[in-house]
């Protein structure tokens, strides 16, 4: 208990917020971004008779995240080696820039994207949206402390 109380010390809610979505966008890179076999559309045909057609839309087959994404190993380590050393989140060209650069990285991470009805994808969007949340705390809280005095 005492190893968790010192990781939380001294570290502020954006980036504990930050270290969360690289947490979930580790987790959700485990599912599967085609979980079914085809997808549908209605074709109304000649004459307007309706008739389903199912067409394949996946040039590959079901994978994991890993597979779709196979940059997200090396931006996860540069996030996490930035995010749990005190030195660089601390230091201040990361507090004005590297929340923003960050949020990139995720989104690099995330991309190409998979349809939403794949967990891995809804989890990655939710991972995006807070990084996103992080850089806006980060950005509002750092505009309201004071100067040192001198």
């Amino acid at each position: 208990m005492g190893m968790l109380k010192e990781f939380f010390r001294d570290k502020s809610a954006a980036r504990l917020l930050l270290i969360a979505a690289s947490v979930l966008l580790f987790v959700s890179q485990f599912f599967y971004y085609f979980d079914d076999a085809g997808n549908s559309f209605f074709n109304p045909g000649s004459e307007f008779r309706a008739s389903t057609v199912y067409i394949d839309v996946s040039s590959r087959g079901i994978a994991t995240g890993w597979q779709l994404h196979t940059h997200a190993y090396w931006i996860l380590v540069v996030l996490a080696f930035a995010l749990l050393r005190d030195d660089i989140a601390d230091s201040k060209w990361f507090g004005r820039f590297g929340y923003w650069g960050a949020l990139i990285l995720i989104l690099v991470a995330t991309s190409p994207g998979a349809p939403f009805r794949a967990n891995g994808a809804r989890m990655g969007a939710v991972a995006l949206l807070m990084a996103l949340a992080a850089a806006l705390m980060n950005q509002f809280g750092r505009k309201s402390i004071p100067p040192p005095l001198k």
